[in-house]
């Protein structure tokens, strides 16, 4: 992988998105923050800075981040994540796309007609981009801090080399990471959110992951 890495988290303002790019730009990865509101993600970016104090961090619109990247990360609610795609479509060639995103309703998961959001993305750019899962089971509070351990992440996709290349990336922020197979398996990757929502809540914690045994590193 190229030594200069750049990437645009679509919908970067939330807990996931800002939490990832505290996490990317600690090791030297130049992120792009973007939002349909630039100076919303302007604003995110000035309050991150405080925090991390060096590192290349922008701030966009979702249009305006992508030029750029070589990766682009989408991390928007369910609901906007079709029209958020179909808005990127055109302007995303030679770019591998990162969805994290989870289809819930009121917390509880779901599976969409696309069969994940993984295969909605897909099915709207078709051969524009590869579509990589990856990133759904992962605590936004653990990614805020550096010092916090991270559960194993698990990617799916049909791409093999994209695959490859977004598991590199996850590597640098401190997670182990597993390939999960075709871009089928996920609704089951996407599903486990529900389940992790729900032990946080029933044992009142905010840090329940996955974690893969029986495999050696």
């Amino acid at each position: 992988m190229e030594k200069d890495i750049n990437i645009a988290i679509v919908g970067g303002t939330g807990s996931l998105g800002s939490a990832l790019a505290l996490r990317l730009v600690a090791p030297g990865v130049r992120v792009i923050i973007g939002s349909r509101d630039r100076e919303k993600a302007r604003t995110v970016v000035e309050s991150l800075r405080k925090i991390l104090g060096k590192g290349s961090l922008e701030g966009e619109t979702n249009q305006e981040a992508v030029q750029e990247a070589e990766f682009v990360v989408i991390a928007v609610p369910y609901e906007g994540h079709a029209t958020t795609v179909a808005q990127l479509k055109g302007q995303l060639t030679g770019k591998t796309v990162i969805d994290a995103v989870v289809p819930l309703k009121k917390g509880r998961p779901f599976v969409p007609p696309a069969g994940s959001a993984l295969m909605e993305a897909q099915e709207i750019l078709g051969d524009e981009a590869p579509v990589i899962g990856a990133l759904h089971n992962i605590s936004a509070v653990d990614l805020q801090s550096p010092d916090a351990s991270l559960g194993d992440v698990l990617v799916c996709g049909d791409n093999d080399a994209a695959k490859q290349k977004v598991m590199e990336i996850i590597h640098k922020i401190g997670a182990r990471t597993f390939d999960a197979g075709p871009a089928a398996n996920g609704y089951v990757i996407e599903g486990l959110t529900g389940i992790l929502i729900y032990l946080n809540r029933k044992y009142k914690s905010k840090h329940a992951s996955v974690k893969v045994t029986g495999i050696s590193d």
